[in-house]
């Protein structure tokens, strides 16, 4: 007799802009709304939810419209392999620069890591990476993916659409810190980001030119903080 476990969903899902093909991303089928407000809100394409004059979701297809059809092609920035690398393609003056103050305590990163680290989904299917955007009071909402990329896009998604200030917040992840996870913190105005997971030699070179804080090997009660340390706060 087999036994068979949970096994986490896929789905291709296309991103069409003012009628052009703009990107297609394997997600998981929940919050595919949230995902692409997300995805372009952390690609830089949308500064504010009110630049998308309409969204709808088909099946496998997501209709964007913006109310400026430009942003999408002056926007575009290198895709990342997420695995490391050299930072030579990278333009330090486009990057973005991280303005918050935010600081938040050991206890509450690794309080962060522990929520996210029981996700049911994560434990069932052992296919799925967990996100979760926390204040320093606790958590506000928390994401499972099939990828960690995904994930966020989702998690920053749910945020805009509550009015969250996300420089007042936190990210913590069960995936590793690449580059373009370190970019999507940083187009999005997130200070901080934590993961049970290692990181890559550029994803620290972008975190320290952007302000971003990159904690890894949040595991127990030990971490490693590779950028910005200051807003880990002794307390």
């Amino acid at each position: 007799m087999e036994a068979v476990g949970q096994v986490a969903e896929e789905m291709p899902l296309s991103i069409f802009i003012n009628g052009r093909h703009f990107a297609t991303a394997m997600i998981s089928p929940a919050m595919a709304e949230e995902f692409v407000m997300g995805h372009l809100f952390s690609e830089g394409i949308i500064g504010e939810l009110i630049e998308i004059e309409s969204l709808a979701v088909e099946e496998n297809a997501a209709k964007v419209v913006l109310r400026d059809p430009m942003r999408a092609i002056r926007s575009k920035r290198p895709i990342l392999s997420g695995c490391g690398g050299t930072d030579s393609f990278l333009d330090a003056s486009r990057l973005p620069k991280i303005g918050s103050d935010f600081s938040v305590g050991r206890s509450e990163i690794l309080a962060a890591m522990e929520e996210i680290s029981r996700s049911d989904l994560h434990l069932a299917s052992g296919g799925v990476h967990s996100v979760g955007i926390f204040a320093d009071d606790g958590i506000i909402c928390r994401v499972d993916d099939i990828g960690r990329h995904s994930a966020l896009d989702k998690a920053i998604g749910r945020c805009l659409l509550e009015g969250v200030d996300l420089g007042e917040a936190f990210v913590a992840s069960t995936g590793r810190v690449s580059s373009d996870m370190a970019l999507k913190c940083s187009f999005s105005g997130v200070p901080m980001v934590a993961s049970r997971g290692a990181t890559t030699s550029l994803a620290i070179e972008i975190g320290s030119q952007t302000g971003l804080s990159i904690i890894g090997f949040v595991r127990g009660r030990k971490m490693n903080v590779y950028t910005c340390r200051e807003r880990v706060a002794v307390r």
